[in-house]
Order: structure tokens, then C-alpha cells, then sequence
């Protein structure tokens, strides 16, 4: 009886490392989480557009800081495949960059900073590939 529980454990831990193997390998073809982009200009000015590719509703909240970490602008929103412009004013920024970050409830996904109307990802977390 008590082999017969054992040899059952180790199949069912068997059969979760295979099916674990194969959720991994499915998700290996999907785009990064977060990602950020120019999506043009309006009245001369830049717009930025953020978009969280999640296939799963879920709530993101997306914070707009100065360089010195002073908030600028929040907001939290639900949905699945989420998109938003930003529009950044460059006389009122003048020289300071800006600094936008996603999270996933109180997970902090990606960093992107935006100065001289450059992007870069200082920080983008993504699922490991295997």
C-alpha cells in the first residue's frame, strides 16, 4: 500500500514537471509585457504610447514621474491588450526628463525613461525563456 502511494506521488510530480515543461514552452512565443513607443506628434509636441500585451485581464496602474521622482500622473487600469498616448509638453519639462513605469498590482513590470525626447528601458522584466 505504501509503495503504491509513493509510485503514485512521484508520477503525479512527473506528470506536474511535464505539464509545467509545456505551459513554459507556450509562452516563449509571446511579445515582451510592456513596451513603449513614439507614436507621433500632436501641436508639436511628442506622443508616447505604452502598451501592456496581456492576454489575461488583469489591473496595471502606469505612474508618470520627473527625474527627480516627484509624481506627475497615475493611473490605474483593467483590461487585457491595455494601449495609451501620452502627450508631453516640452516647454514645461524643458530640460528634465520624464520617467513612466508599469505595474502589475504592486509589481513594478518595466521603466522607461524619456529624455530629449529619447526612450530607453531601464528597467524591462519579462517571464524567463527556457
Amino acid at each position: 500500500m505504501k509503495k503504491t502511494i509513493i509510485k503514485s506521488a512521484v508520477a503525479i510530480h512527473l506528470l506536474l514537471l511535464l505539464l509545467a515543461g509545456a505551459t513554459t514552452q507556450a509562452q516563449t512565443n509571446e511579445k515582451p509585457l510592456s513596451e513603449m513607443k513614439v507614436a507621433g506628434t500632436l501641436k508639436n509636441e511628442p506622443v508616447y504610447e505604452i502598451n501592456v500585451n496581456n492576454t489575461f485581464p488583469g489591473t496595471y496602474t502606469i505612474v508618470i514621474s520627473d527625474e527627480n521622482g516627484i509624481p506627475l500622473y497615475e493611473e490605474t487600469l483593467s483590461g487585457n491588450n491595455i494601449k495609451r498616448k501620452f502627450v508631453l509638453n516640452k516647454e514645461e519639462l524643458g530640460a528634465t526628463g520624464v520617467v513612466f513605469e508599469v505595474y502589475n498590482g504592486r509589481i513594478k513590470e518595466a521603466v522607461y525613461a524619456v529624455k530629449n525626447n529619447r526612450i530607453t528601458a531601464e528597467h524591462v522584466f519579462a517571464t524567463a525563456k527556457r
